[in-house]
């Protein structure tokens, strides 16, 4: 049979005239390597994606992360345009330990050669507006906040939902969101949804002091009575107090010989967001309905450039918990009261336009309450000395991709046995610290 090439052919080159007319965004991020313990055996780390690094993550990250992003503008015209964005993410689900397996990791299983999770991180269309503003829905990354050095989210409420964002405000501009957070920890199989009410005013100026950004989460859990009705009895599975996440984050620049980039924040969240109050990553993404319960949070993160050759990474962090009920079932997320601080820092000499030396210390320390494992010499602490050789495109702290090798040592009371006891299982002597070497890629585009 002849076939007639030429409709499909047209067919083709119109589409493809399409396309390059509007070219895809392709952006992502990830990060890999292998490690190895100086005294045999597993290596731990003691950080992970879901708590972040509090002594630092250069050295600590035992995972394989990555992340693919596409978008395309797929209309513009008369000032508005619409476009859609999608991210799909993979990672490792070995957590702490060093599990990966070989050159072949599938996704699936729960073993080193698969238990890999993979992910729709964002589906979502967005709408810009001829007005200014855009209005989007679907599921997203939303204005995320973080301390890159210790992969640590201070503000992060992604997830389902819906928004209108970039209004005018004369001073800055408002952005509003709902979005949905399910928790699935009540005693029966009766999910307990949670919409998050999301309003936030950023970039205020506030002239040489810098640009405030301000926001309010406020969640309400949606319990129905035959959920009450399945749980009744269960303090748990009936908790539906809503409770408020407060961000103050002002950014300022200054300096001129010095250049320093910094930010001061403040927060404070009640039940359910109390959590910043310990130390826990991804404020505003979680929310699990607990009672009088509060937690405040001040952080101090930001660069130091000094010359062509010398910047500083740095965090500093306290938190406090105060949790009302303490040990009682009716306060069951968070079961403790009590403080904790970190303290990192990232020095970097840059030798070339692509080898620079970094060393990275990090230090943190927590109350000793009944819930936390009680340390004979006082309060726990952990601390973490890593020293790397990287190449990287340029001299800029945020130059990547960087190819690293490093030497790294962790110890401290949290290292001990009540805290890595799946690395103890794993190794001999009992000693509370570890040294590696390892070597690692991380990039961003």
């Amino acid at each position: 049979m002849k076939i007639n090439w030429l409709p499909l052919a047209a067919a083709v080159a119109f589409a493809a005239g399409s396309v390059s007319a509007s070219a895809v965004d392709f952006n992502g991020y990830f990060r890999a390597g292998a490690q190895v313990n100086a005294d045999r055996g597993e290596v731990y780390c003691l950080g992970t994606g879901a708590d972040g690094h509090k002594v630092g993550r250069l050295g600590d990250e035992c995972d394989t992360y990555g992340e693919i992003a596409l978008g395309q503008n797929v209309y513009d015209k008369a000032g508005s345009k619409f476009s859609i964005h999608t991210l799909l993410a993979y990672g490792t689900t070995e957590g702490n330990r060093d599990l990966q397996g070989n050159s072949w990791q599938g996704v699936g299983g729960d073993g080193p050669w698969g238990g890999q999770r993979i992910s729709f991180r964002e589906v979502y269309a967005k709408y810009d507006t001829d007005g200014g503003y855009s209005i989007w829905s679907g599921k997203r990354f939303y204005r995320r906040k973080d301390i890159h050095i210790m992969d640590f989210y201070y503000l992060n409420n992604s997830g389902y939902g819906a928004g209108i964002e970039g209004i005018n405000a004369g001073n800055g501009n408002l952005n509003f969101a709902v979005i949905k957070w399910a928790n699935d920890g009540a005693s029966a199989d009766y999910n307990r949804n949670v919409y998050k009410l999301d309003a936030r005013w950023d970039g205020i100026n506030l002239g040489s002091v810098g640009a405030l950004d301000a926001s309010v989460i406020y969640a309400i859990p949606v319990i129905s009575k035959q959920q009450r009705d399945v749980n009744e009895g269960d303090s748990r599975g009936n908790q539906g107090n809503s409770g408020a996440l407060i961000t103050l984050d002002l950014g300022s620049n200054f300096g001129s010989d010095i250049i320093v980039n910094n930010h001061a924040v403040a927060q404070w969240g009640s039940n359910g967001f109390a959590y910043v109050g310990a130390y826990k990553n991804h404020a505003g993404d979680n929310y699990t309905p607990d009672v009088d319960a509060n937690g405040v949070r001040l952080i101090d993160w930001g660069t130091l450039d000094w010359g062509s050759n010398f910047d500083l990474g740095y965090s500093f962090l306290w938190a406090h918990l105060h949790s009302g009920n303490k040990h009682t079932g009716e306060t069951w997320t968070y079961t403790r009261s009590g403080w904790e601080y970190s303290i990192v820092l990232r020095p970097e000499y840059k030798w070339t336009e692509y080898t620079r030396t970094t060393l990275e210390l990090g230090y943190s320390e927590m109350k000793k309450t009944g819930w936390v494992v009680d340390e004979k010499y006082g309060n726990p602490d952990v601390y973490k000395v890593t020293l790397a050789q990287q190449f990287t495109p340029g001299k800029g702290f945020w130059s990547r991709p960087a190819i690293r090798f490093y030497a790294s040592y962790i110890g401290g009371d949290q290292f001990a046995d009540g805290w890595a006891v799946q690395y103890k299982n794993k190794n001999h002597g009992n000693h509370g610290y570890q040294f590696t070497f390892g070597t690692q890629v991380e990039a961003w585009w």
